[in-house]
């Protein structure tokens, strides 16, 4: 005679089944989305960092002094040219209407850029020299020099694009620097913001989590913590 689970044995097997899926999906999910995450944050920080290079190669200028005025056109009006099927978005004069761009005069009406800790809007006149859209929906937003003697040129980069949330320093969008040749992430050496005071969960200032973009390149499990901690 053939023996049978009984159902009281099949009820029982589906319970534990179900109480490990309970535990381990929510690991694989997290561990999923923090790998997106990170692949689309090295792919941006090397878009932009080829971009440096090859307008290095190329004798075009990158010192922040040279675009002052809009000596040689906004830095962006460089940019763009050594990018593929990229859109431009204009700049704070110059801005085109596209639902994938940042617009500046919607920042506390519409899915405005915010702070690590969600709690401050950016102020926009950070991302006000310029956007230009990738054609995988990545947008760069730039900061250079206008007047000064000298000021760095900042690129952030929404990894995910303007429509997708959070849209947070720390989650979704990071800042790099361009600096003595090299392109940084800002909170490494010398960039003017450090990771303990500018991507800190606990801290409230107007530019927290402008410095996470170390964490992000330097901490393998950067992503795991910040889908876990940033709200």
């Amino acid at each position: 005679m053939k023996k049978a689970f009984t159902l009281a044995e099949i009820l029982i097997t589906l319970g534990i089944i179900g109480v490990v899926a309970a535990i381990t999906i929510p690991g694989l999910i997290t561990t999923y989305k923090a790998h997106q995450l990170r692949s689309q944050f090295l792919k941006s920080y090397s878009v932009v960092q080829q971009v440096f290079k090859q307008m290095e190669a190329d004798d075009v200028a990158v010192d922040p002094r040279d675009y002052q005025d809009d000596k040689y056109g906004r830095f962006h009006k460089t940019f763009i040219k050594y990018l593929t099927n990229a859109t431009s978005c204009g700049d704070l004069t110059t801005r085109v209407n596209n639902p994938a761009c940042y617009d500046y005069s919607k920042n506390t009406k519409d899915n405005p850029y915010k702070t690590l800790d969600g709690k401050t809007n950016i102020n926009p006149s950070f991302f006000d020299d310029g956007q230009i859209l990738l054609a995988d929906g990545t947008l760069l937003l730039f900061e250079n020099p206008s007047n000064a003697i000298y000021s760095p040129i900042y690129i952030s980069v929404d990894i995910n694009g303007y429509k997708k949330l959070p849209n947070r320093w720390g989650y979704d969008l990071f800042t790099f620097r361009f600096l003595d040749g090299e392109l940084k992430t800002v909170g490494d050496k010398n960039t003017s913001f450090t990771v303990n005071s500018h991507c800190n969960i606990n801290t409230t200032n107007t530019m927290n989590g402008v410095a996470c973009a170390h964490r992000a390149k330097t901490e393998s499990d950067y992503f795991v913590w910040a889908i876990k901690n940033i709200k």
